[in-house]
């Protein structure tokens, strides 16, 4: 992949041919560098001022859907809120976070939400089936990782990020054992995007409950804040 650069994206945005899913993929590109550590904050921060909002543009252009927070869905079929970690939401520790840290950021500003395993064979105990992580909210696919090995020190694991252009945000899934969507796919409330699993550093330890984790970000000045997600998991719909 070549550098992105705000010459390079208006090509794109002007070129005959020119398709959302070139835009996604150079999101995903970005987001690996800043995860990997591979790319100054600063430029990161000029990419991604430069390339969220011509994203949103072309969502829209390309049919994209609006979906209020009253359609959103509980992201694991089959359970409800809970099995969310921790007591009212405590889980969530901005602790410093800031996502220009890629894999080196502080603090949990996250929800986890546990499923019944307790062989750590990413199987509900009771239906002795994988469990399905749903989208929360509709939006496209920005970026993804579907590979994972044991001696990686990757956080993340397998993950999904998916840009919601109602609410200009992120929805990050990790820790997952698979994924069905790649960057590019539009999504709606409940479909299905991959499997709950154990990957990532600390995710894969034994003293670590089989788990989603999930994240929202949301963009001020095009640059990404985490809010706690708790208070909305708790009026999701469930599947």
């Amino acid at each position: 992949m070549f550098a992105i650069t705000a010459l390079t994206l208006l090509i794109y945005i002007q070129a005959p041919g020119y398709s959302i899913v070139d835009l996604c993929n150079q999101f995903n590109d970005l987001n690996s560098k800043v995860r990997d550590n591979s790319i100054s904050k600063g430029n990161a921060q000029k990419e991604l001022k430069n390339i969220i909002p011509m994203i949103r543009k072309a969502y829209y252009e390309n049919k994209g859907k609006d979906y209020s927070k009253t359609e959103w869905v509980f992201p694991l079929h089959g359970y409800h809120a809970n099995s969310i970690g921790g007591i009212k939401g405590n889980g969530y520790i901005l602790g410093g976070y800031n996502y220009f840290d890629g894999n080196k950021h502080t603090g949990h500003p996250a929800q986890d939400i546990f499923i019944n395993d307790k062989n750590q064979d990413c199987q509900d105990d009771n239906t002795k089936k994988a469990v399905n992580v749903l989208s929360v909210t509709g939006g496209i696919v920005v970026a993804t990782e579907n590979r994972w090995e044991t001696n990686s020190k990757l956080r993340g694991g397998i993950y999904i990020w998916i840009y919601n252009a109602t609410d200009n945000s992120l929805m990050y899934y990790a820790h997952l054992k698979e994924i069905f969507v790649k960057p590019g796919d539009f999504v709606k409330p409940a479909d299905i995007i991959g499997t709950v699993g154990r990957t990532g550093l600390n995710a894969f330890a034994k003293r670590s409950p089989t788990h989603l984790h999930i994240s929202l970000l949301v963009f001020q000045d095009n640059l990404p804040q985490p809010l706690n997600i708790y208070n909305y998991l708790l009026s999701c719909k469930t599947k």
